[in-house]
């Protein structure tokens, strides 16, 4: 098994009165006599943050990473001090690493011992994942400060990360405790994510650690330890070496737009196209979204609820990792906006259903593999899950309780309530051209300019004629929605199967959804509205017996997919230059080539979700507003490859799936 696969082991706890202690390696998370002076001292002071905060300027961003998250008291720490000091418009971004994160009931416990942390132990604690590798993007205090929690070992996640740091805390426990942490791999990919100036300090003075650091690049300096310690280290980065080149040219980031307004467009008021807008209007960009609709989410973002909702792989892949952080980065939204605007959606959990054979033997698989922790994804026979739904379902399956449903209407009209976004509808885009002297791309002949442009019109995407190519293509697909029956039980979970139904919104159930390929028309079927009718029978026969189906109405709509059905987001390629620059790939797979690539400057796209937008597009947006940014990328570098718009043009050049 491939140590990225493997399943994670939780931390496990002993107390010493109110101390964690790790039962793992034997040592305590924090000082029993001042967890906190510590931590002030050991990271904050000696990696001169005060005084580095207090100076930054106006939207100026900082990034701060982890080894070892622990408790989460040097992110509490580090939160306080960043809203005290830093700008109101700077961004925080902190990553930390976690091999063996605790489970919530840890945390909780473990956190109440500082009650001046209160408002950001609630909010980490509402939002923590479950114990599963992968990156995942947590947003506090209205997007000032984004935490990537890295959950697995801390060299492969790190090999993983897109992204720069100017300030290390090498925290974790005790290289004579944990001597596999403080590895030569670890000090290498700490130095390939460093820039020159880049601070580090620790509370080890451990040579190991001393001399690892120093041979990547670091200045080293010892220190006064804190309290009864005698030593401790920090330093800085002292090297301009750039970093060894980890990945294929093509999938380089592209080069920043300098000397230009922090100005975008982003075209398409879907789910896609605003989470887009919100992403960057909160890192302090001015959004001017166009849609050709007189209203956000008319299209394929229109139904009046969807299910959160993914489906597993036995073994992890990089789709169910996109998903999998995607429904953490939806659901923690939608529990942030559910709690002022309840009808935004809920948070009820999903029943998946093995309504067949082979669905069976699937579940059983994903289960029987048991990389999936009980928090994201348990088994439930019949009986358990008729009593989750709270009526009666026709077979047993696997249960997400994080999981549930949105209405994607109401969050869209939400997430474009921002200052730094002006829409404006009924707006068509017809042409979209670059202005190399101005650097700015140009809109309807001029109508709107902007140095960034973001596409998220869906299959419509590929209509322009710098995005002709890529392979997005329309499904139609409707739902039906039907009054809920007054003498029924009311559903409880989203139920899905060969369908989804959703509980009741506003006293009416919404169910569907019909896949229909080649078909472009948008007319409502009843024919539809039975086949979904159907399909609602084989998992739910008694509530689907009692809808009154004659005064039923619905929607049709179309999904925009891919062949390989990930997304297409990233920036887009300069295809002709790729193909030219690549040809030689035709007849050599293996060849090797110089650095570089060429993307058209400032154009993105974030489209081709499929039937998994509400999954996969704030995330999505999350990626595209960082590479806009320039900041660490919230997916994982495989990730990002796997959705990137360049995909298509090499694997038409080497003729294979890479």
């Amino acid at each position: 098994m491939n140590r990225r696969d493997e399943k994670l082991t939780p931390a496990e706890l002993s107390w010493q009165d109110d101390t964690p202690v790790s039962v793992q390696f034997d040592d305590i998370y924090f000082n029993k006599s001042g967890g906190l002076a510590e931590t002030e001292y050991v990271f904050l002071a000696a990696n001169d943050l005060p005084s580095r905060w207090r100076s930054l300027a106006s939207g100026e961003r900082f990034t701060l990473a982890e080894t070892g998250f622990g408790t989460g008291l040097n992110f509490l720490c580090a939160r306080k001090l960043w809203l005290d000091l830093a700008p109101a418009d700077a961004r925080l971004h902190y990553i930390s690493f976690e091999k063996h994160p605790l489970l919530p009931e840890d945390l909780a416990q473990a956190l109440s011992h500082w009650p001046q942390f209160a408002d950001g132990a609630q909010q980490l604690k509402a939002a923590w994942p479950p114990p599963l590798r992968g990156l995942y993007t947590l947003e506090f205090d209205s997007a000032r400060i984004t935490l990537t929690l890295a959950f697995g070992d801390a060299e492969d996640m790190l090999a993983d990360l897109n992204g720069q740091v100017d300030a290390w805390f090498l925290d974790g426990f005790a290289p004579s405790r944990n001597p596999g942490m403080w590895s030569e791999q670890l000090f290498a990919e700490i130095a390939a994510h460093s820039r020159k100036g880049t601070t580090f300090s620790t509370f080890t003075a451990a040579g190991l650690v001393r001399r690892g650091l120093a041979s990547v690049g670091f200045h080293v300096t010892k220190q006064p330890g804190f309290g009864r310690k005698r030593e401790m280290l920090n330093g800085y980065f002292d090297t301009e070496a750039l970093p060894e080149q980890r990945t294929a040219p093509w999938m380089a980031r592209p080069q920043p737009i300098v000397d230009a307004p922090r100005h975008a467009i982003v075209i398409g008021a879907g789910i896609a196209g605003c989470s887009t807008a919100a992403a960057l209007a909160n890192r302090g960009w001015r959004v001017d979204l166009l849609e050709r609709n007189a209203a956000p989410a008319l299209e394929g973002s229109g139904n009046p609820q969807g299910a959160l909702f993914i489906k597993l792989p036995t073994r992890p892949t990089r789709q169910s990792e996109l998903h999998i952080a995607g429904l953490q980065y939806t659901a923690a939204l939608v529990r942030r906006l559910t709690s002022a605007q309840p009808d935004m959606g809920e948070l009820c959990g999903v029943l998946s259903l093995a309504l067949t054979d082979k669905e069976a033997a699937h579940q059983q698989q994903v289960i029987e593999a048991g990389l999936y922790p009980s928090q994201l994804v348990s088994a439930v026979t019949q009986q358990q899950a008729s009593t989750l739904a709270g009526v009666e379902v026709s077979a047993g399956g696997l249960y997400f309780p994080q999981a549930g449903w949105v209405s994607p209407p109401l969050l869209c009209r939400h997430l474009l309530e921002h200052p730094n976004i002006r829409c404006h509808f009924d707006t068509s885009v017809t042409s979209l051209t670059r202005c190399d002297s101005s650097g700015q791309w140009r809109i309807n002949d001029g109508q709107f300019n902007a140095p960034v442009i973001i596409v998220c019109s869906a299959a419509e995407a590929s209509t322009l004629p710098p995005l002709q190519g890529l392979p997005l293509k329309p499904i139609r697909g409707q739902t039906t929605q039907a009054q809920a029956p007054a003498m029924h039980s009311t559903l409880q979970r989203v139920v899905c199967g060969e369908g989804y139904i959703s509980p009741p919104l506003d006293g009416r159930y919404c169910f569907g959804a019909s896949f229909k390929l080649h078909d472009t028309d948008l007319d409502v079927r009843d024919e539809e509205h039975q086949a979904n009718l159907q399909l609602l029978r084989r998992a739910i026969p008694e509530l689907a017996d009692t809808l009154d189906m004659q005064s039923a109405d619905g929607r049709a709509a179309f999904r925009a997919t891919t062949p390989d059905y990930m997304p297409i987001v990233g920036p887009v390629p300069d295809t002709d230059w790729v193909v030219e620059r690549f040809a030689r790939l035709r007849k050599d797979s293996n060849w090797r080539f110089e650095p570089g690539m060429r993307h058209l400057p400032g154009l993105f796209i974030n489209a081709g979700h499929g039937s998994k937008g509400l999954v996969s597009c704030p995330i999505s947006a999350q990626l595209i507003a960082s590479l806009v940014d320039e900041s660490p990328l919230p997916l994982s570098q495989p990730v990002v490859e796997a959705v990137s718009p360049v995909r298509f043009v090499i694997k038409k050049l080497i003729r294979r799936t890479i």
